[in-house]
């Protein structure tokens, strides 16, 4: 039985090469590393068929290089239901450089999409005879589809008593919370932007703007924090911050992702939320531990999981 849904409206093929040093107008050799699918509902999906879970991706696929993802997602097991569209989906660059042990990465543009085409996610959520418990909306949106594609997403979820998951920005997350989903995963940042607030701002009170954001209706928000780790806080009155341990960051390809992905499979397990956002810190930091577009392994979550730290949180909040 499908536990979850994941749409990715603008994905990709993401390779990732190798390369001793970067010299303007040289020829130079690369190590071609990895061919992988990427975007953020694809790589969702990726990481629930990595943790067991049931999963189906709702991916918009176009040209030679949607046919390539396509491959290269069954290759993995992850059950694709393609939104064929005209325009060829994208190629992503990941580079790491030697002499400057560093990753450059190149994001193509996403092609337009018409309403037509865009649309066939929403007749794929109304085809299932019992929507499976989650639908996870994640990455960015392509030129011709609107924001508003959030709020018809989750009026459909809505209907059919599944639980949305997003993980976006700009106006698609201010959407979100106006439709009151049931989970975001934000950047402090980007918090700060559904509050017209600065995330820059060392003033920024994230635990205000928070409150402000759950009171609005999301059952469940977590803020990721960066290098200071995730922030959660519900509806319920769990607050908590959770710290991963300090690794060696090869790559942060595909991390927020995995985190996602963990969170959910946490949920849908029946883990408390906090547990659950325990799982999720596990895989985005196992994630990290990989080049390229690499996902964390079952033996990185077993290893990473103990020296994750839970700070409860239970002082209370003033409200404006």
């Amino acid at each position: 039985m499908l536990t979850v849904v994941t749409i990715t409206m603008s994905p990709s093929v993401d390779y990732t090469l190798s390369i001793p040093r970067l010299i303007p107008e040289e020829k130079m050799r690369a190590t071609v590393e990895a061919t992988e699918p990427g975007g953020g509902g694809v790589q969702v999906a990726r990481a629930l068929r990595r943790l067991d879970e049931q999963v189906e991706a709702i991916v918009a696929l176009g040209g030679t290089v949607g046919d390539t993802l396509e491959r290269l997602l069954s290759d993995e097991g992850v059950p694709v239901h393609p939104v064929r569209v005209r325009a060829n989906t994208r190629p992503s660059l990941t580079m790491y450089t030697h002499d400057q042990g560093v990753n450059y990465r190149v994001v193509g543009e996403a092609g337009w999409q018409s309403e037509q085409e865009w649309r066939q996610v929403l007749d794929r959520l109304v085809e299932f005879e019992s929507l499976p418990p989650y639908v996870v909306m994640s990455g960015s949106f392509p030129p011709g589809v609107p924001t508003s594609l959030v709020r018809e997403v989750a009026e459909i979820c809505r209907e059919r008593r599944s639980s949305m998951v997003f993980d976006g920005s700009g106006e698609a997350l201010r959407f979100a919370v106006d439709e009151k989903v049931e989970m975001i995963k934000p950047s402090k940042e980007e918090l700060a932007d559904i509050v017209g607030e600065d995330g820059y701002d060392p003033d920024f009170d994230y635990r205000r703007a928070a409150r402000q954001v759950v009171d609005a209706g999301v059952r469940v928000l977590v803020v990721s924090l960066g290098g200071a780790g995730t922030y959660v806080l519900t509806r319920d009155g769990d607050e908590a911050r959770v710290r991963p341990p300090k690794v060696q960051v090869a790559s942060t390809v595909a991390a927020g992702d995995s985190t996602v992905a963990g969170l959910v499979a946490g949920l849908a397990r029946g883990l408390p939320v906090v547990g659950a956002v325990r799982l999720g810190t596990a895989c985005g930091t196992g994630t990290c531990l990989h080049h390229g577009s690499q996902l964390f392994t079952h033996e990185d979550i077993t290893t990473i999981m103990p020296m994750i730290t839970v700070e409860r949180l239970t002082e209370a909040l003033p409200r404006r």
